[in-house]
């Protein structure tokens, strides 16, 4: 076996400046303390190894029957040992791929102290894109995986292994690492060159992955530089769950850049208990967005080196998977005049959570913005909270500026039976929204549009504001607006009290108070500080029963769950209770 005492790597047994230890796992080789076998890669070639003719075939130290053999040359590479890993038996597992690469080794970096280890597209098919490399079963009656890949840091963090993907510069991309086996842990590794890491199962661990970064960290490295239409795709790259098995992974701690699809993507509608968290996207190793203020979002199809391109950030479907403290900023990719720009985050299903994301905000603090929407939220019993949005724009086409399309935050979808029984919830509430007075922030916070949403929840006004003494508010249910006919009446009711300034925006820069209406609609509250001049109250409602919010113009007759929460009040409350309604919003209303 290729195990031997580590003189590259020991030495740097470093935390990643995002990452965290695991109760038995050790940074810098010894990724499984508990490792029945471990693999050991000594080189960084690939295919321009002269012994590649058997690339499926050989492995480091694992030899079966005629079907695999150890190559004759004695090297282990990055191929081989993946290769190894996945067709060793069930006995030979947990299964710990690590790295003793000699610093004689032609891919070494003295300035860095990393390694670039190479992947070669397929040595007889060099007009396709880069050839995968695979964990897999060693047949269908293994449970397979239970494999640890850690490439260790570099004394200054981040990954000592860096993974070029794409070494033929194919102008395809790079080819990806494909997982279709169950608990895994991939850890401590850089990629470039436009492959992705696609996990067909669950259980999966993916953390302090660099991906579409440069081998110092500081800039985005493009997938291939062959064409024009190669630099297109910038980066490419990203964490990928494609299968209905795609279930319970944990996807944290890694910094994507450049990804053309999305940086993170979950497929399939019935995937299950997927953890994101923790995530940097669209920014440098350094958390930075290395532009002077506000991120160039010009719409150009083809790749211009002048700007920042921090691409398409997170995308999931499915059901119960928790988002949290993601930080996305920079996001921008080539794109002609009529293309959506990249939205940061997509979520469709059912009882996901949305929380403690930041967007438009690099990691030290430098309000940069994104060049689409912030939000884009779907389905049923799913929760957005204590997220921050700072200059999110138009995510559709440019005459939707203003209109119901133009918001932070946008519900496209809602589950709804009309016929008699209650639909479902989407609670919505406590997110910090803030234009920054840029002519191109969107106009709303939070909003319902499309055929998805039904009329009567579209229109439901949230409380009204009666009275405002000091840090003292009292209020009622909304008033009915002329046309709207839906009734406002709210019993019992959740209202939430957004601090806003007197633009012409829907924004909400803090949660100031919350109250509970009384039967009748009527509530009083203190909020936690008193107003200053400019500023002003937006209110949303939420029903704490199934009976709460109830459209009485058409039958059948229809009423939303508890958990139901409203868009923000058109209307702004200042300290004298004077309101504010934009004419334009008055023009939509009258249109719905």
């Amino acid at each position: 076996m290729h195990k031997q005492k580590r003189n590259g790597l020991t030495i740097i047994n470093k935390l990643f400046l995002i990452g965290s230890i695991s109760a038995g796992v050790l940074i810098g080789g010894l990724s499984n303390a508990f490792a029945a076998t471990t693999i050991t890669v000594d080189s960084t070639l690939d295919f321009a190894d002269a012994d590649s003719s058997n690339y499926d075939n050989y492995t480091c130290d694992f030899t079966s029957g005629a079907f695999f053999f150890p190559a004759p040359n004695n090297k282990c590479t990055l191929r081989r040992a993946v290769l190894e890993a996945g067709v060793r038996p069930d006995g030979d597992r947990p299964i710990t791929i690590n790295f003793d690469i000699p610093e004689s080794d032609p891919n070494y970096n003295s300035t860095l102290k990393i390694w670039e280890v190479q992947i070669d597209s397929h040595p007889t098919s060099s007009s396709t894109a880069g050839s995968d490399w695979i964990i897999n079963r060693r047949n269908i009656s293994d449970d397979g995986g239970q494999i640890t890949i850690d490439g260790g840091t570099r004394p200054s963090g981040g990954p000592a292994i860096m993974i070029n993907t794409n070494s033929d510069n194919n102008p395809l991309a790079g080819g990806s690492l494909q997982i279709y086996t169950s608990n895994n842990t991939i850890r401590n590794l850089g990629f470039h060159g436009g492959g992705q890491i696609i996990l067909y199962e669950g259980n999966n661990l993916v953390e302090n992955i660099w991906m579409g970064l440069s081998n110092d960290g500081l800039t985005m490295k493009l997938a291939s530089t062959a064409d024009s239409q190669a630099k297109r795709s910038m980066a490419r790259g990203g964490i990928i769950m494609p299968n209905a098995d795609s279930d319970n992974n944990i996807i944290r701690h890694n910094r994507i850049i450049g990804a053309f699809e999305r940086a993170i993507r979950i497929i399939q509608s019935n995937t299950n208990g997927n953890l994101i968290e923790d995530n940097f996207i669209g920014m440098n190793a350094n958390g930075d967005v290395p532009v002077p203020s506000l991120i160039d979002c010009s719409r150009d199809s083809d790749y211009n080196p002048a700007l920042w391109y921090g691409g398409r950030a997170i995308q999931v479907f499915g059901s119960n998977n928790t988002i949290r403290n993601n930080r996305m900023a920079g996001l921008h990719v080539t794109q002609s005049a009529n293309d959506t720009p990249p939205i940061s985050m997509e979520i469709y299903g059912v009882g996901n959570t949305v929380q403690g994301n930041i967007v438009g905000i690099d990691a030290n603090g430098k309000k940069v913005g994104i060049c689409g929407q912030g939000l884009l939220f779907g389905g049923t019993e799913s929760t957005a909270t204590e997220n921050t949005f700072y200059f999110t724009r138009n995510g559709f086409e440019p005459n939707d500026v203003g209109d119901e399309n133009d918001a932070a935050i946008l519900t496209q979808s809602f589950t709804g039976q009309g016929n008699g029984d209650p639909d479902r919830w989407l609670k919505v509430w406590n997110n910090i929204i803030d234009g920054g007075d840029n002519n191109e922030a969107n106009y709303h916070a939070y909003r319902f549009a499309g055929p998805g949403v039904n009329d009567d929840l579209r229109k439901f006004i949230p409380a009204k504001i009666t009275s405002i003494s000091g840090t003292t508010v009292s209020g009622t249910n909304g008033d009915r607006l002329f046309p709207i006919t839906v009734d406002p009446f709210c019993p019992n009711c959740t209202v939430f009290l957004y601090l806003d300034d007197v633009d012409d925006r829907i924004e909400s820069f803090e949660l100031l108070g919350t109250a509970v209406a009384d039967s009748n609609g009527d509530w009083t509250t203190t909020i936690s500080r008193q107003l200053k001049g400019g500023e002003g109250i937006r209110t949303q409602s939420m029903a704490n029963d199934n009976q709460t919010m109830v459209a009485d113009t058409v039958p059948p007759v229809r009423h939303y769950a508890a958990q139901t929460t409203t868009r923000l009040s058109d209307i702004l409350y200042t300290d004298s209770v004077s309101t504010i309604i934009p004419i334009i919003m008055l023009l939509l209303l009258d249109g719905e």
